[in-house]
């Protein structure tokens, strides 16, 4: 996830504010006028985030920065201004590591230098329970080699200073309808990640709350119940005090379904603007081999993170890693696409039917 204070610095830069970062969690920044006035800070802004005395509310400056955003989603196309060149990697090496391969064998045809199309998607996220949290998530994925890359944010820091506008952007639209259902699914297991400290934390509340409205109301009905036992209580008197011990329990039903309803966790998902930039990288051509059936695939070895990027599968466009082959197109596979039928125990590959012919999943 972006840093809240990296985020921060760079929407306040791209607006004309002169910023500058402090130690860790904290920046100051100078703002034109109008944009001081849309933050309702006035000239000089001082934000400083984290658990610490005095910090500022993160959830209200995600809300006030966010007028500083554009009412839709963009797409904006970028370029490196120095595009460099990826010297030659130990192209077997980068696979045995890179690929993990489980269930055949792979032999490397060549190696070179090559220009792939990545996109950046980012997401707002809001985490809702009895207490709230907002955030941003990006997820890349290389088009041209069919990857999901890891660790996006770092990659985006480490060429976000080099890039420009691309005066002749080329953003194919067929591609990015593809690429953005992956990108949305590759960013909920990062979201619900993200929400399972609030859950847990809710949870606990709960469970507290729930005891608390529990010794409430048992108190009560045993006062009922002492009243009832009496033996000098006439008829009348009973029903009153039965009347009263089912209101009493509708009452406590009432205050638990509130309880779960104020713990209950909510999560929207909303997309934000997409950066599509190529980027030098290192192709390694190779020839994947499954029983009698083989395919020939390109896969790039990223010189941002050091390491080859893991393609993504073609069942669940999740990162396949460790990598799965089926048996009779050489589909890539992650482990949970890969696994037998759990009706019929028959290896069956996600790609080439959704469902076990027996019925099973």
């Amino acid at each position: 996830m972006i840093g809240i204070v990296d985020w921060a610095r760079d929407l306040l830069i791209s607006r004309g504010a002169l910023v500058e970062a402090e130690e860790a969690g904290a920046l100051r920044a100078m703002l034109p006028a109008e944009l001081g006035a849309a933050l309702e800070s006035g000239e000089w802004l001082s934000l400083r985030f984290g658990a610490g005395a005095g910090s500022d509310d993160e959830n209200e400056w995600l809300d006030r920065l966010g007028r500083l955003l554009p009412a839709d989603a963009r797409v904006v196309s970028a370029r490196l201004r120095r595009p460099t060149l990826v010297p030659p990697v130990d192209a077997a090496g980068a696979l045995d590591r890179g690929l993990a391969l489980q269930n055949g064998i792979y032999r490397v045809m060549e190696d070179y230098q090559q220009t792939a199309r990545y996109y950046f998607f980012g997401f707002h996220y809001t985490i809702e329970s009895d207490e709230t949290s907002l955030g941003v998530v990006t997820v890349c994925l290389n088009a041209s080699a069919r990857a999901l890359v890891a660790q996006p944010e770092f990659v985006l820091k480490a060429i976000k200073d080099d890039l420009e506008e691309d005066p002749q952007p080329a953003v194919p639209r067929d591609e990015l309808a593809e690429l953005f259902p992956m990108a949305l699914r590759g960013v909920q297991p990062e979201i619900r990640r993200l929400a399972a400290g609030i859950e847990q934390s809710a949870n606990r509340r709960l469970a507290r709350d729930t005891e608390r409205i529990d010794s409430y109301y048992k108190d009560l009905l045993s006062q009922i119940g002492k009243r009832m036992a009496r033996r000098a209580l006439g008829a009348e008197a009973a029903e009153k005090e039965r009347s009263r011990a089912a209101a009493t329990q509708l009452d406590r039903a009432a205050k638990l379904e509130d309880l779960v309803r104020k713990y209950s966790l909510k999560i929207r998902i909303q997309p934000g603007d997409v950066l599509a930039v190529r980027l030098p990288v290192r192709e390694i051509s190779a020839r994947l081999v499954r029983k009698k059936a083989e395919r020939v695939a390109k896969f790039h070895w990223n010189p941002k993170l050091g390491a080859l990027e893991s393609p993504w599968c073609e069942g669940c466009s999740a990162a396949a890693h460790p990598l799965f082959l089926c048996d009779e197109r050489v589909h890539f596979l992650c482990r949970s696409c890969a696994a037998p039928c759990p009706a019929c125990g028959k290896h069956i590959c996600r790609a080439c039917q959704a469902r076990c012919k027996c019925g099973g999943s």
